[in-house]
This record gives C-alpha cells, structure tokens and sequence, in this order.
C-alpha cells in the first residue's frame, strides 16, 4: 500500500531492506495507519414522532497515519491539501472520490529520527469540478 501527499510517496510496514547498519529508518516509513469510516444519517418519523426509517448519506472515511522520516527538515502539508491512496484497504475504497489533510504535526524523537503525523478526510463520491 502507498500513500502519497504533495507529491511524497511513502511505503507501509517497516521492510528488513528499510534499516540501515546503523539500525535506523530509512526516508518515509509509515509507523502506524488508522481508518474510520463515517457519514450522516437523517432519521424518517411517522405522524406519531417513531422512527420508521433512516437515510445514510454523506459517506466519509478518516485517515490518520504517521510516517518516520529522516530529512534534517521535513515540511508539512496544509490544511486542504489533495492527498492520493493507491489502494482500498481493509475493504475501504481509497483509491476513488477525493481526500483532503485536516491536519499534520511533526514529532522529534531522538537523533535523526522524526515522524510526520496527517489525518485525511477522504470522501468516495466526490468527484473533481469540471473546468
């Protein structure tokens, strides 16, 4: 599976060929990866205020994944960014509709070590505006 935000791509799972002889992380590791999926719901009372049916809509997927890097100085995304998948993952279809960063944070840890954190708001049906 890969993931790719303003053009850098990163790999997951930490592969035996991603360490060096130093035992440290080679450039865009992905730690870990989170995937919720959400959307709204509009509820169809009778005459009497009961419940007798429900409407799904609005489906929407979040993201959060956090990658190691070793760039002496990474940048962040912005907020509104366009963010690409590859792939479905975990029965989630990433790869269509269009995914934005809500957010992105950059974390320090020892030497040479940084992870860059992003949560993606990605909606399936959204489709690009025509020009």
């Amino acid at each position: 599976m890969a993931v790719q935000v303003s053009g850098t791509q990163v790999s997951w799972g930490i592969p035996a060929a991603g360490k060096t002889a130093a035992d440290s992380l080679v450039e865009g590791i992905v730690q870990d990866f989170e995937i919720s999926t959400d959307g709204n719901v509009t509820e169809i009372t009778d005459e009497d205020g009961d419940i007798v049916s429900r409407v799904d809509h609005g489906a929407k997927n979040t993201v959060t994944f956090s990658s190691l890097v070793t760039d002496a100085s990474p940048s962040l995304p912005a907020k509104g960014d366009s963010v690409t998948f590859a792939s479905a993952i975990d029965g989630v279809d990433l790869s269509t509709g269009l995914a934005f960063v809500e957010s992105a944070s950059i974390a320090y840890a020892g030497t040479n070590t940084t992870t860059v954190s992003i949560t993606v708001s990605h909606y399936p049906i959204m489709t690009a505006p025509s020009p």
